[in-house]
């Protein structure tokens, strides 16, 4: 199911109408596809029909406030409709289009409901309605609902039932052509705004201006972002998820910014760190991080496991810190003693689709048997050889995070610590550099990050 053929040749990016007559025809193959797979996965699971809702609107406590709405990644694999609640989607055994339900009510306080690209709505069967009674009425009596709640009241065995999901998680690794181009042009729209965060940081900007410059550049709200933005100035880029952007300006030393776009539902997930200085042993480190995370990126391909290019990481991490002189050991003593681990304290890349952190990477089949990450790097998130036409990231990084730092001075390793020079390299916080892989089915890699950059200069 994975083996799918390549796009014959690049899409017309060039030509706006073009394009998206292009990527409604690599929609409808796209659909196709998920039609075959589900198609196996009712047999497996003995179910006549999915049903598939985009998820409801929340208001937040006590208010009558709404929280941004954001579709659930199963609907979104499928239809194109981030922001629009409400809407069903249902496969069966037997239906050749799947039946696609929209909430249509009449509205005078919001802004008209999100609607399908021209040409994707051919893929389906369009349904409006005002009433889940509506939808009752088409459903069989065996029938998978997949939503975060119940408002159809299926029998609890019946929703969200976990062979299902399970099915659902395993094959959404390989990634069709359309998926592909979706996170390809994630890439694309990322990496000019990427560049302006960075001019912004040059600027002395704060990093709440950073962003928002960020956020100009791709021309997004804040709530279309596939995951909030980190921007890290200074020591904040040891901060590894750092979302409470600061308002007041820092004198600069360091940046380090992690942000997406996501474009039909699918996300581009891009790391970059910048120094003020272009002549400090921070720039240079960075240099050699940049150098060392190419090589890495190198090392995917179908059957790889991702458990050992994580190892192989752990040394090029440890590589760095000798290189700098703050490790005076050899790598092998750094990566057995897990003092590597202490500087880089996360996994090396994650599957990438509409889940930021994809689903499937840690399954060993469909009927979710799971892969148990080592025990010495618990927090990986892909065990899983790598399969045909995946999406992952490569992000290694080397942080000079304190309360690991104190830790490690306190152990039986202080010494194979030059704490002088890690004294040096506190202020800048630290160092992440991910990029975006597609292994694709002829077991060549394409890194849609470092194209993106290219054809944004």
């Amino acid at each position: 199911m994975n083996q799918f053929q390549p796009i014959d040749q690049q899409l017309s990016r060039a030509n706006p109408t073009a394009y998206g007559s292009e990527m409604a025809q690599l929609y409808q193959r796209h659909i196709a596809d998920k039609i075959a797979r589900f198609q196996s996965i009712l047999e497996a699971t003995g179910y006549q029909e999915i049903l598939i809702g985009s998820g409801e609107t929340k208001m937040q406590f006590q208010d009558d406030m709404a929280y941004s709405f954001k579709a659930n990644p199963y609907f979104r694999e499928w239809v194109p409709l981030a922001t629009r609640a409400g809407c069903y989607l249902q496969i069966t055994a037997a239906a050749s289009k799947p039946r696609l339900f929209l909430l249509t009510v009449e509205d005078i306080w919001h802004t008209a409901p999100e609607t399908l690209p021209p040409g994707f709505e051919q893929a389906f069967e369009i349904v409006e309605y005002a009433t889940v009674d509506q939808v009752k009425k088409f459903l069989g009596t065996a029938t998978a609902f997949i939503n975060e709640t119940n408002e159809l009241e299926a029998l609890a065995e019946h929703w969200n039932p976990q062979a299902v999901i399970h099915q659902i998680d395993y094959q959404r690794r390989g990634k069709t052509p359309y998926e592909q181009e979706c996170v390809r042009e994630a890439n694309r729209r990322a990496a000019p705004a990427h560049r302006a965060a960075q001019q912004a940081f040059m600027a002395g900007a704060s990093e709440v201006q950073i962003a928002a410059a960020y956020l100009a550049a791709c021309d997004c709200r804040e709530s279309e972002m596939p995951y909030g933005i980190i921007a890290g100035v200074n020591e904040h880029a040891a901060v590894l998820h750092h979302h409470n952007l600061f308002k007041q300006p820092q004198t600069p030393r360091s940046f380090l910014i992690d942000a997406g776009v996501e474009v039909y539902g699918y996300a581009s997930d891009i790391t970059r760190t910048y120094a003020y200085d272009a002549g400090s042993d921070f720039a240079a480190m960075i240099e050699l991080m940049d150098k060392k995370q190419l090589e890495l990126c190198a090392q995917g391909g179908i059957g790889k496991s991702p458990v050992d290019i994580h190892v192989l990481s752990q040394h090029k991490i440890a590589e760095i810190l000798i290189e700098f002189d703050v490790l005076k050991i050899s790598a092998e003593e750094a990566v057995a003693n897990d003092i590597a681990g202490a500087f880089y304290p996360h996994g090396l890349g994650h599957h990438l689709g509409c889940n930021v952190h994809d689903k499937g990477g840690q399954l060993a089949n469909a009927q979710g048997d799971i892969l148990p990450p080592p025990e010495k790097y618990p927090k990986l998130r892909s065990g899983a050889p790598m399969v045909a036409n995946q999406i992952h990231t490569v992000e290694p990084g080397v942080y000079f995070i304190p309360a690991f730092l104190e830790k490690l001075k306190a152990g039986e390793h202080a010494n194979s610590v030059n704490w002088s020079r890690v004294d040096e390299f506190v202020p800048y916080g630290g160092i992440r550099i991910e990029d975006n892989i597609v292994v694709h089915a002829d077991n060549s890699l394409e890194n849609l990050t470092r194209a993106a950059f290219a054809g944004s200069q």
